[in-house]
Parts: C-alpha cells; sequence; structure tokens
C-alpha cells in the first residue's frame, strides 16, 4: 500500500468518528419531560412507540407533562453537562463504564428506587446488572443503584446464511469441516482457505463502525482467558495490557483480518464498511458466509431478507466459538441504561417507572425485532428468532470491555486505537502482525499510565 493510499484509507475511516464528533445544540422545553437517546432511524421509530405506550400509562397514573425527545447519537454523554431548558431528565445510556465516572464526581446521578429493582420474589434484573450499578459494586460503599437497564445487548453471537453453507459444504467437508455449529475460531482460518476459490468470504466485517472492532477483540480476549478479560474489565484506573493473552487475542486478531480471503474484498474495504453492510453481505448479497453481530443485528436481517426475497428459514444463529475444541466459549453482554440526571422531577421517575414495566418494549420487539428485555418478569423477553440462543441470552457475566472502561473506551479511546490496529495489518500483511502488536500495546498502555489515546 503506496503513502498515499494509506492516508487516503486512515482519513476514509476516520472521516465518520470526526463527523459523529460535531457540535449539538441540545434544545429542550421544560414544561416537558426530557428524555436523550442515542437511537436513529427505525430504531428510533421503535423508541418512540415504546415510550408512547408508557407516557399514556404514566399520564392515568398522575403524570402531568408530555415528553420530548433529545437526539444524541454518539454524542450522548453530553447529556450529563447540560444545564437548564438544555438538560435532559432521563438519559439513555448506552456506556455504562460513565456511571462509575459519573458517580466521582459532583454531578453523580440521583439513586433508582429500589422497588423497581426488587419484588418480592427477588432482584428483577440479573446479579450481573446489579453488580455494575449499584455503588457497592463499583466504588464500595452503600447498595443503593444508580441506573436501570432497559435494554440487553449479547455480544458473542454469530449470524450465518444457511443457503451460503449448504452451496460450499462439499469444500468445506473437504477440509475437515461440518456444521457451523462445531467450528472453533481455529477452524475460521481453513473456512477461509477452502472458501478462497469460490470468491464467497467467510465473515463479513463493519470495522468502519469502531464497536464492531472492539466487540472482535474482546470476544478473542474473553475466549483466550476470562481470568484476564475480567481483570481488565473491573479495573479503575490501572489497566495491565501488557500480559501474553493480550498479546495472543490481538495476534489472533490480526493473523485471521491479514487473511486474503477473510472478507468480502480485502480488510481495506472492510475497513470502509459499516455494520448494517455487513449484515448484508451476509443475507442479502451472499459474499460473505457469517458475520459476528449482537442480537440486534436483527432488523438488517429482515431488512435483508426481504430485499432478496427469502424467508428467516436461512438464518442460523450461533454462540461466537471457543478458540479450540473443549475451551470456553466467550460470553459477553452489554446493553442501555436508564439515568436519571439531576434535573429529574416527580413526572421523570414515573415515566422510568412505566419504562421499565416488564412488557414496555413489546412494540419494539413485535415491529423490529432486536431487543432483549433485561426485566427476570417479562413475559415477552426476545423474538421468535432468538429462540436457538435463548440461553446465551442471559447466561453473560461479563460486560463489554469497551463499555465499562468509560470514556477510555470510546471512539477516541479503545476504539481508535484497534481500528488503527487494523489500519497498520492492512498495510502490512501478516507479516507485519507482530510489529503491530507491539505499536497497539503501546498505546493501549497509555490508559494504565493515565495517558490519553
Amino acid at each position: 500500500m503506496t503513502t498515499t493510499r494509506r492516508a487516503i484509507l486512515r482519513a476514509g475511516v476516520l472521516l465518520p468518528l470526526a463527523t459523529a464528533c460535531a457540535p449539538n445544540v441540545l434544545l429542550g422545553d421544560r414544561d416537558k419531560v426530557r428524555i436523550a437517546v442515542p437511537w436513529s432511524g427505525f430504531e428510533l421509530l421503535a423508541f418512540d412507540a415504546v415510550l408512547a405506550g408508557a407516557r399514556e400509562r404514566a399520564a392515568k397514573l398522575g403524570m402531568r407533562r408530555e415528553t420530548q425527545l433529545i437526539l444524541l447519537g454518539d454524542d450522548i454523554d453530553t447529556a450529563f453537562s447540560a444545564r437548564g431548558a438544555s438538560a435532559p431528565e432521563i438519559v439513555m445510556l448506552p456506556q455504562i463504564g460513565r456511571i462509575r465516572e459519573l458517580l466521582a464526581d459532583k454531578n453523580s446521578p440521583p439513586a433508582i428506587d429500589n422497588e423497581l429493582w426488587e419484588d418480592r420474589v427477588g432482584l428483577r434484573y440479573g446479579q450481573h446488572w446489579d453488580y455494575v450499578l449499584r455503588r457497592n459494586g463499583l466504588l464500595g460503599r452503600d447498595d443503593v443503584r444508580y441506573g436501570l437497564p432497559f435494554k440487553s445487548a449479547q455480544k458473542s453471537l454469530i449470524w450465518y446464511d444457511r443457503q451460503t453453507f449448504e452451496t460450499h459444504e462439499k469444500s468445506l467437508g473437504a477440509h475437515g469441516l461440518g456444521e457451523p455449529a462445531a467450528w472453533t475460531v481455529a477452524d475460521w482460518a481453513t473456512a477461509m482457505t477452502a472458501l478462497e476459490p469460490s470468491g464467497v468470504r467467510l465473515l463479513a466485517f463493519g470495522a468502519a463502525d469502531g464497536w464492531v472492532v472492539t466487540d472482535l477483540f474482546e470476544n478473542l480476549l474473553h475466549a483466550e482467558s476470562r481470568s484476564v478479560y475480567t481483570e481488565l474489565e473491573t479495573g479503575t484506573t490501572h489497566w495491565r495490557w501488557d500480559q501474553p493473552e493480550v498479546r495472543a487475542a490481538l495476534r489472533r486478531m490480526g493473523e485471521l483480518c491479514a487473511h486474503p480471503a477473510a472478507f468480502p474484498r480485502g480488510l481495506a474495504v472492510a475497513l470502509t464498511r459499516q455494520f448494517p453492510d455487513a449484515v448484508r453481505d451476509v443475507f442479502d448479497h451472499r459474499r460473505a458466509l457469517m458475520v459476528a453481530a449482537p442480537d440486534f443485528a436483527e432488523p438488517y436481517v429482515h431488512r435483508s431478507l426481504v430485499n432478496s426475497g427469502r424467508n428467516t428459514g436461512i438464518v442460523g444463529i450461533l454462540p461466537f466459538p471457543a478458540l479450540s475444541p473443549g475451551s470456553q466459549r466467550p460470553l459477553i453482554g452489554a446493553g442501555d441504561v436508564m439515568v436519571l440526571t439531576g434535573e429529574a422531577g416527580a413526572d421523570a421517575r414515573m415515566l422510568l417507572a412505566e419504562l421499565a414495566a416488564p412488557d414496555a418494549a413489546t412494540p419494539w420487539i413485535d415491529d423490529i425485532g432486536g431487543f432483549v428485555v433485561p426485566n427476570l418478569r417479562s413475559t415477552h423477553r426476545h423474538s421468535p428468532l432468538m429462540d436457538p440462543v435463548a440461553r446465551e441470552l442471559d447466561s453473560w457475566s461479563s460486560f463489554d470491555l469497551s463499555d465499562r472502561v468509560g470514556a477510555a473506551g470510546g471512539r477516541w479511546g479503545l476504539r481508535r486505537i484497534l481500528t488503527d490496529f487494523l489500519l497498520d495489518i492492512a498495510d502490512s500483511g501478516v507479516m507485519g502482525v507482530e510489529a503491530a502488536v507491539d505499536r497497539v500495546i503501546a498505546k493501549l498502555d497509555e490508559f494504565r499510565t493515565g495517558g490519553s489515546p
């Protein structure tokens, strides 16, 4: 890759990040309950339907004000620095680690009413949520919770096209590969080689969305060593990145991504493609066999099937594979949490309670899918398409690492560093993996010493 081509590629990858950072003006109305959200497109429409039901129920209980959505996208963090009429009262927060940081400053969010967390049966949410959302779990003080789960996400899933697999079943079998459910990560390179003559690639990869890159790294690290992952996930300001297990996960990631038959049109193109494009590459264009994607890929899968004139019978969903036979599969979760701000009044708390109702999200699930309800009292927690991986939807205990480390895991932190790592791999190929690992470890180590990436 020439210097000019490398510069163009790097600029193309970073442009979405720069655009996302454009200044946001918060325009609020004090006469309305203001809710800051990160969603857009059909996810925003789905939430609007959920909100309408919650607002109607809350009004019957005495809520007087109407509601107003403040659309912040990736700039959702700015909701906590807004003041006056611009300040939201409820923030739908996707980066759970920010709560730990907020608790440490003078703008600590108000506590959540305990009855929303517990009933006579016990906790309404899993222990993994309880641990990260109470001060005791975070800072060793008390048991008050400072957030309420709204939407759960399973980050360790593989979606694949059964028809594409059947088309290439013979060539895959000739390389010793049976059903994808039995594959390990170690089998991926073999499958890449087997598929290479056909022009179909093993994986679709929307690496222009930085969270897709961090998800791949996190699953490989969790599969490599659950204990090291947990150490990093629960760290405060002293993350030990330079460990053999972290290096092994980065090396494996680099070698897989450097394979010439890994992605449609190669890694350089994958670095310019976004998450929905990757889903379409599998289920619409059929350029790749599978995509590593969370449960919220479902709406994009449905849209791709409509475009290609096929039905959900061709959709296969599997847990993310283990590294080798007999080893543990990674199990990582995440989600959006409802946080109150200092501006929150009685109406906001009333609305929060209705958004947390066990079956409040039914319109989202039924209309577009891609929603897992974290409330254990819900009678309708996910769409039927997710039934094959229903156990995995609740069995995780490790959180998305980039979400847990707070601001350091965002688009200018861990996401940027790992994207730069893949840019190096796209430039140097497999021969440059070891040197690229050294460089990324040095950058990650700046977290440990308190520097900014």
